[in-house]
């Protein structure tokens, strides 16, 4: 087997166990025992959680409290369902809740499996990676080897950056972090043009806000809180401290940042890798001078 196709076979190795590993950690949601009910879940909209295969409901639901104060509340494994209307809650932190109906708490063998698919998937894609560079070269092949992948890895670092600002741009960026947001104006959107920062995908508008308390002023929204749909119509709008933003937005999905975070490190430690092997290279190119008088071009 040739030495880059152990090396994929190394990346899908360690893959496939990370997958697994979150499988198990994610298909069971320790919720405790069973509690008193201090609030109440409503609103519950749920579907076919595919990260697990669709063995799981993804749901979500708005939950009021005995004062009336209401959080958002969502689970990726099966704590709501598609039959509940109307579910009693428990309280187990300022703003966590969870049913308040027959639970369990999962046995340890979740998470110890877990750990042991991580160090499978460690060693072997160790072991693989290892045995694609085993094979001996020629200092030449190994210069002509490491020049040509310096192209693959600044494009694929270039490329994963991309997809950074992309997913941050369109999954991230103005979208609701919290819940409620309180309606403390009215906006209007007077222009619209594609913003070309995310090749078209999204919206920028000229917003005329209406704030509650009187006034008038004009703000430019991105990330298609306002689109070309929306000329002329009045929308909600909040304040965040800042700047003002759109209400009926979606929410912020959980793995976004997660994802940009993964996307950006990876973006990084790709372009970082062609000035690792600079020094390798010269060493090659010329084996009988000391690094200090090596050339640098």
């Amino acid at each position: 087997m040739k030495g880059h196709h152990q090396r994929w076979l190394a990346l899908a190795w360690f893959a496939l166990c990370a997958y697994g590993a979150a499988f198990l950690l994610l298909f069971w949601e320790d919720h405790g025992p069973r509690g008193s009910a201090v609030a109440q879940a409503e609103n519950i909209q749920c579907e076919r959680n595919w990260l697990l295969l669709g063995t799981r409901w993804s749901c979500s639901a708005i939950i009021t409290d005995i004062n009336g104060v209401q959080t958002r509340f969502t689970s990726d494994s099966s704590l709501l369902n598609p039959a509940d209307t109307s579910v009693p809650m428990q309280r187990l932190g300022p703003l966590d809740f969870v049913p308040a109906r027959e639970s369990f708490t999962p046995a340890p063998w979740p998470t110890m499996g877990a750990v042991v698919l991580i160090g499978i998937g460690l060693l072997g894609a160790g072991i693989w990676w290892q045995n694609s560079r085993s094979r001996p070269r020629s200092p030449r092949a190994e210069v002509r080897r490491l020049r040509r992948h310096t192209r693959w890895y600044v494009g694929a670092g270039l490329l994963a950056l991309a997809g950074a600002h992309f997913t941050y741009g369109l999954l991230i960026a103005a979208r609701a972090d919290f819940w409620p947001r309180p309606a403390e104006g009215t906006g209007v959107a007077t222009s619209c043009d594609r913003d070309w920062r995310y090749l078209g995908a999204s919206w920028r508008c000229t917003v005329t806000i209406t704030p509650n308390t009187g006034g008038e002023l004009i703000q430019t929204m991105n990330h298609s809180q306002f689109t070309a749909a929306d000329l002329g119509t009045h929308k909600p709008v909040t304040f965040t401290g800042s700047v003002w933003e759109s209400m009926d937005q979606p929410h912020e999905h959980r793995f976004a940042k997660t994802l940009m975070v993964l996307l950006l490190a990876g973006g990084v430690a790709l372009v970082v890798k062609p000035l690792y092997d600079r020094p390798r290279i010269q060493g090659l190119e010329k084996p009988g001078l000391p690094p200090r008088l090596l050339d640098i071009r």
